[in-house]
């Protein structure tokens, strides 16, 4: 095998990139489809570039002698890489499957690079709202909502605020399955050290508190998650009092007072004083999740299709019939993994 060689580009000439003391330049490398990573437990090819922002790109790579995939975070900034590190160190005691949380393998400097080695995921929420041609059923928003606040609960237990729930940053994990998994901690914080002078959540997604300048905790991300639970496609939040309306003309699988227990929790999670908002444990308690509202003979044939959509009863055509429900669509040639 070859080692990789980066081809060096735009070298620094500019005077201005020079310090008084005369420092040597510096290069600028630029990573293509088909580099390697030399990482610590083992050398990584990168197949696709999976997207890219002002941190840097997501790759998805193979791992050499293996058949696995993985999604590897490749930053241009040491500072912002070993902080989201740092993060992940904090959580890696907390199941990732049981929590919802996505899963690290490694962190290494490569080059003038950061990486951190995560499990491939499929695609996010947002991604798989705008290619819905209809709302999002219930039956499937519980079980997302669900996940979610195990997740949140496990953060709460240690003491860490993620600061950036939004539609991007929720992802299915598997393909053609409602099994979703929180990722991105690059802003997660110990909520210890938050202060109302912190730059956190993006503006659809952002907290009274956070606007007002008020003290903060991890009640920022419940309201973020309701936030999300309530949105549409392109972040457009939808009409309350007009969902049930538009959910009864849509979905043949309706029912009312599944519609009025999910705005009841709603209006708990998107609590205006972070005091009394709900904490992830009420929430796992809260009707809309644990369906004691769905009880009787004649709620029977809806509690069924809920119940299927939780896993708590085998799958049938039903539960995966696109006409009825949701369901994600999957990115093209997923790796295992």
């Amino acid at each position: 095998m070859s080692w990789i060689h980066f081809r060096s580009v735009n070298r620094i000439q500019s005077d201005q990139n020079m310090s008084k003391k005369g420092r040597r330049k510096m290069e600028v490398f630029e990573l293509m489809e088909g580099h390697y990573l030399v990482g610590n437990q083992g050398i990584y090819k990168v197949q696709e570039f999976l997207g890219q922002g002002s941190f840097g790109k997501v790759a998805k790579c193979t791992k050499l002698g293996s058949p696995e995939c993985y999604a590897i975070k490749i930053m241009k900034s040491s500072w912002a890489g070993e902080r989201e590190f740092k993060m992940m160190k904090l959580i890696k005691d907390l199941d990732p499957d049981e929590n919802h949380l996505i899963k690290m393998y490694e962190w290494f400097p490569f080059q003038n690079m950061t990486c951190i080695v995560y499990e491939l995921l499929d695609v996010n929420l947002h991604d798989s709202l705008m290619n819905e041609v209809q709302l999002v059923h219930l039956c499937w928003i519980r079980v997302i909502a669900q996940h979610l606040l195990k997740a949140l609960k496990a953060l709460k237990s240690i003491g860490v605020a993620h600061c950036d729930i939004k539609l991007d940053n929720i992802m299915f994990a598997e393909l053609d399955s409602v099994n979703v998994k929180l990722i991105d901690f690059g802003l997660a914080v110990e909520t210890k050290k938050l202060s109302t002078e912190t730059k956190i959540q993006v503006t659809p997604f952002r907290a009274p508190e956070v606007i007002l300048g008020l003290p903060l905790d991890e009640s920022v991300d419940m309201w973020a998650l309701g936030m999300v639970l309530a949105s549409n496609k392109a972040n457009h939040v939808i009409n309350l009092d007009a969902m049930m309306h538009e959910h009864r003309d849509m979905f043949e699988a309706h029912d009312d007072d599944d519609h009025r227990a999910f705005i009841d929790l709603l209006k708990n999670m998107l609590e205006v004083n972070p005091q009394n908002r709900i904490t992830p444990i009420q929430a796992l308690e809260h009707d809309f999740i644990t369906m004691k509202h769905l009880a009787g003979k004649s709620k029977a044939m809806y509690a069924g299709t809920a119940e299927e959509a939780m896993g708590k009863t085998p799958p049938s055509e039903a539960q995966v019939n696109p006409s009825c429900f949701f369901v994600p669509v999957p990115s093209p040639g997923k790796c295992r993994g």
